[in-house]
């Protein structure tokens, strides 16, 4: 496995995390400049929500499976890095 260190900025704080290069399917540049690696790993959540139920008129607590892909947004020094890999 090799995995691509970067750092993730959250509220003023720093963070170091990575991301396993063999799962990356594309990378797309934003308009803001910020690069969007998209990881193969759909992987589903589930979650409670509350929803009418039209026979009752109540509102009743449904489970709910949603489907999600990691999206990861890399930036400044970092996109230099993560191109420079495949030149």
């Amino acid at each position: 496995m090799s995995l691509f260190f970067y750092t993730r900025t959250m509220d003023g704080k720093s963070f170091t995390e990575s991301f396993n290069l063999n799962k990356v399917v594309r990378s797309v540049q934003m308009e803001d400049g910020a690069l969007l690696i998209l990881l193969d790993d759909l992987h589903e959540r589930a979650r409670d929500v509350q929803a009418p139920n039209l026979k009752t008129n109540k509102l009743e607590v449904k489970r709910v499976r949603e489907t999600f892909q990691s999206e990861i947004y890399l930036e400044g020094e970092d996109i230099t890095r993560f191109n420079n890999l495949n030149k």
